[in-house]
């Protein structure tokens, strides 16, 4: 495809020697000085080898080695085999002639030097589906296997494994070839990547080919040959003296651990399991594998003797390396092709911008923007000559398949078209591209006192394709049954009243319902689901989200009043168009208002992630006209409120909205249920539309919201059951089939009402394995789980739910680390007085500075967790699921880990925690005043040899 094409061409006589050295040479200087490649998202290699007439290489200037490059294509690429083949061709062109041998060496050796540079096989591509440089590995390895390492070193840690699998599948291949030689155990070797080991036995297609095995493993072959495997550590030895591993920034440099991962990488160990069974948890995969014997001896045991010899002199940090672009001291691992392309640029023809000088126009804080004022004769600009690619460039911002689209913007595009008594616009009208943003764009002209032509084209202009604009949106995603396709059609598209409707007074409630139940529901980021009442409408979390069409229908209702003392009538309030706009208008205002009031706001919002308005005034017009048009007293406060929760969070934002979001808090936890008064019974009317109001937003700032109100009203009574309820029966559904789940939504219920049967719900007694991996939250952003209301449940059925969750398994507790775990934690020190609503987002230890500061979010970090921990174990958690927590997830948890030994409740761990967490755990214990003689004596007897050594050396003062 053109997108790939190469612009950077080396000249080569594939039949000269001297030719084939010099096109090398010419091919690793570019890879040096990186004009080899171009920046496309990530790089792309922009060479290809052409003869001295211009024509690229093909296969017949192989010579004698076409085979061999044919068969390295098929070998190295699984699609578009043909294209781009040049790179393959020079190398096999070169591997005719025996003298060119060191060239075709140094030149892969450069190739392996780019890709480790960047550890990143994305900055690899040749096109959408390969990876330069390949085939010209492969072909040196057929010509001789001790090359095979260069094959290895080349597959970088950060290998896409999911796209790039072609190369991958070459290692089984070797093995395949030539079994477990001393080549390819060296490959295993210089291979840094424990995941691309794996490929050396694995296939890349495990799900597809139903099993994992294609080939012996390593460790298969080393059991049975004790001289390899001597070969293999010496080997090891040699290669991390000489070449350290690669590794990603902010990874752990643990020698330990890295000879681990080559152990455990080397095949199908007899641990009890498949290692597909412990993805979750691989640290017990390799402490499994550290009790294994290989040639009579522990792992652990020569991990740790091997661990020794490596670091006796030197530090174990210089065994690891980050990439070159990878380094912390480089801001922008592009930089430099960013600065090329910006090189290209500056010298490509410069067409004269006759707007450039033109004063970029203020923003109104009013959605109803003030025209222009004219302008000056001697500073009109000439005409645009209009023609599809000019429209195309200009109203390009106007694509809904773009960003959100700003008041700003628009407003630029005015200056760009000039303001020439709307004329310009009126030619530009047969170019406009017809989606919504043209739609958006001209209503809001009609806000700017268009001159009668202007209002009449733009009046024709909607009479003519709004109508299929707006019932687009809709119909794309929205299945319905064929006896009502036609009339929802019908409804969506007609702009003249139809009399079998009009007569149908529910007709509106109808479309509306059938609307609401047949639309797609997104099943990827947002989930089906954001709220007991609000659908996740896939047309909504697409692109503009929708935005250019919210913003039509009430732009176009609003200026219908502007406009209906002009010459035309098209655009009156009772005019077919401006009906038809109210209708759709009335649609998602019913079906979705809280999006729909989301997308009117983020067009004038001052934050580009956040529906938040800076200027009161400018906010206070919007919510008024937004009430004009049907938006409630309840829908407006319900998003208030949750728009200020959010952006109050977000340091740089206006304080006001944190202000608001505290002093509602605060008037809603003063409500008095008891309160009959006339004024006592109108709040209490409020807070229960508000509370119908916020069904349709996010369930997790809405849990929020109500562990704010709990803080300082407990009594408040909030409608917390059915939504936990709803979020335990949802959350069950995601991991396993409706039956099933409604099935344990029934028993979980059962127990948590009377406390009895909780043995009877193990994953074990229910026979449902499953169970035990199972995650008590959702899998999808800004929704909730059963684990979320542990805080705001009564206190008899918390304690109930915590002991199930806590019994699923040593992941039982996993699921502290929500977000809501957190704002318990900052709502019960409001419930103890310590930290007022008014100061919650920038409170010192818990404020939203915590965001921009480490210190402040370990503090907190350490703070919650420990309040958590104490909570859980008051509540009868056992002791064993407190501390794999406190050690396997917890952040600093000495001090709760050193209470529980004081007390000997330190149960015995070796079926919990992993080696490496047991030598953590004893390191967390050192500051303990005494322990127990059970738990010095537990760690003593400890299997792990590692353990017992650190045991041996912090008790023996203690003896």
């Amino acid at each position: 495809m053109a997108q790939f094409d190469k612009h950077v061409s080396i000249v080569v006589d594939p039949k000269s020697p001297q030719s084939i050295t010099a096109a090398l040479a010419e091919y690793r200087q570019r890879l040096q000085d990186g004009s080899a490649l171009r920046l496309t998202m990530n790089l792309m290699l922009n060479v290809q080898f052409v003869k001295a007439d211009g024509t690229v290489l093909t296969l017949d200037d192989a010579g004698d080695n076409r085979a061999l490059v044919e068969q390295a294509i098929n070998a190295c690429r699984f699609d578009e085999q043909h294209a781009f083949i040049t790179e393959p061709v020079v190398f096999a062109a070169a591997l005719n002639l025996p003298e060119l041998m060191p060239e075709v060496v140094e030149t892969i050796e450069a190739l392996v030097a780019f890709s480790r540079s960047r550890n990143d096989s994305n900055d690899l591509w040749l096109d959408d589906y390969n990876a330069f440089g390949v085939e010209a590995i492969y072909m040196l390895i057929e010509t001789d296997a001790a090359y095979s390492s260069m094959l290895t070193r080349f597959l970088v840690p950060y290998w896409d494994t999911q796209t790039m699998t072609a190369p991958l599948c070459l290692l089984s291949g070797l093995v395949a070839k030539h079994g477990w030689t001393r080549d390819l155990i060296k490959a295993y070797v210089y291979c840094d990547s424990a995941e691309v080991r794996r490929y050396f036995y694995e296939d890349a297609f495990v799900e597809e080919q139903g099993c994992d095995a294609v080939q012996a493993d390593l460790l298969s072959h080393l059991k049975s040959h004790h001289d390899d495997y001597l070969y293999f550590k010496s080997e090891l030895i040699a290669r991390l003296q000489s070449t350290p591993i690669l590794q990603m920034p902010d990874e752990p440099s643990s020698v330990t651990q890295l000879l681990v991962e080559y152990y455990s990488s080397m095949g199908a160990w007899p641990v009890g399991c498949e290692r597909w069974e412990l993805e979750d948890e691989p640290d017990e995969w390799n402490d499994r594998v550290k009790q294994q014997l290989i040639c009579g001896v522990k792992v652990e045991d020569e991990i740790t003797a091997l661990a020794a010899t490596l670091t006796e002199t030197r530090d174990e940090s210089t065994y690891f390396s980050v990439a070159e672009s990878q380094c912390g001291e480089v801001e922008d691992s592009y930089k430099s092709w960013r600065d090329l392309e910006a090189t290209e640029i500056a010298a490509a023809p410069v067409i004269e911008d006759q707007n450039a000088d033109k004063p970029e126009p203020e923003v109104e804080p009013e959605l109803v923007v003030e025209p222009e004022p004219e302008i000056e004769p001697e500073q009109e600009l000439p005409a645009i000559a209009w023609n599809e690619a000019t429209a195309r460039k200009i109203f390009s911002c106007l694509n809904p398949r773009t960003d959100l689209i700003t008041q700003s913007r628009l407003e630029h595009l005015n200056n760009e078209l000039g303001y020439r008594d709307g004329q310009e616009l009126i030619y530009a009208l047969p170019f406009m591209p017809l989606h919504l943003g043209s739609s958006t764009y001209l209503a809001l002209r009609l806000h700017q006192d268009p001159s009668d032509d202007e209002l009449t084209a733009i009046g024709q202009w909607f009479e003519q394709h709004i109508s299929q604009l707006l019932s687009d949106f809709v119909l794309k995603f929205c299945k319905v049954a064929d006896e009502d396709s036609e009339p929802l059609r019908q409804w969506l598209c007609a702009t003249e009243p139809d009399l079998e409707q009009t007569l149908a007074a529910d007709i509106d409630v109808k479309m509306i319902e059938l609307v609401r139940s047949r639309l797609a529901k997104d099943g990827g980021k947002s989930g089906p689901e954001i709220s007991a009442k609000q659908a996740a409408y896939w047309n909504l979390f697409t692109h503009d989200a929708g935005q250019r069409c919210m913003l039509t229908c009430l732009l176009l209702q609003s200026a219908s009043r502007l406009t209906q003392c002009q010459s035309t009538d098209l655009l009156t309030p009772s005019s077919p168009v401006v009906q038809l706009a109210k209708r759709h208008w009335q649609l998602w205002l019913a079906i979705a208002p809280q999006r729909a009031i989301n997308r009117i706001v983020k067009f004038k919002a001052n934050y580009g992630l956040y529906a938040a308005i800076d200027d009161q005034g400018a906010e206070a017009s919007l919510f008024d006209l937004l009430q004009q048009f049907g938006v409630t007293d309840s829908m407006l406060e319900a998003f208030t409120l949750m728009a200020d929760q959010q952006v109050a969070d977000y340091r740089p934002a206006a304080p006001r909205f944190a202000q608001r979001y505290a002093a509602k808090v605060m008037q809603y936890a003063d409500l008095d249920p008891a309160d009959t008064s006339m004024i006592g019974r109108q709040q209490l009317k409020q807070f229960d539309a508000l509370l119908q109001a916020l069904e349709y937003c996010r369930e997790d700032q809405v849990l929020e919201f109500f562990q704010h109100l709990k803080a300082f009203n407990p009594e408040l009574e909030l409608p917390i059951m059915p939504m936990f309820e709803q979020a335990l029966l949802n959350t069950l559904k995601e991991g396993f089939d409706d039956a099933s789940a409604q099935t344990l939504y029934g028993k979980i219920m059962a127990y948590l009402a009377s406390g009895e049967g909780l043995d009877s719900l193990s994953p074990k007694a229910l026979n449902k394995p499953k169970l035990q991996g199972w995650n008590p939250y959702p899998m999808y952003r800004s929704k909730v789980g059963p684990a979320d209301f542990v805080w705001l449940l009564p206190p008899e059925m918390a304690q109930r739910l915590v002991l199930f969750l806590a019994q699923l398994g040593k992941r039982g507790l996993h699921w502290l680390g929500r977000s809501s775990m957190e704002e318990a934690y900052v709502a019960s020190r409001m419930q103890a007085g310590e930290i007022t609503m008014a100061d919650r987002w920038h409170h010192p230890e818990v404020g939203n500075e915590r965001h921009g500061d480490s210190d402040i979010r370990d503090v907190l970090d350490i703070a919650k967790q420990s309040w958590a921990l104490n909570w859980l174990d008051n509540a009868g958690v056992p002791e064993a699921a407190l501390v794999y927590f406190a050690v396997h997830e917890g952040y600093e948890q000495q001090q709760f880990v050193c209470k529980l030994a004081a007390e000997n409740r330190l149960p015995d761990l070796q079926d919990w925690l992993t080696a490496n967490e047991r030598v953590q755990l004893l390191e967390m214990l050192q500051g303990a005043e005494s322990l127990p003689e059970a738990t010095t004596h537990s760690f003593l007897q400890d299997c792990s040899s590692a353990v017992k050594s650190l045991a041996n050396k912090l008790f023996a003062n203690r003896q």
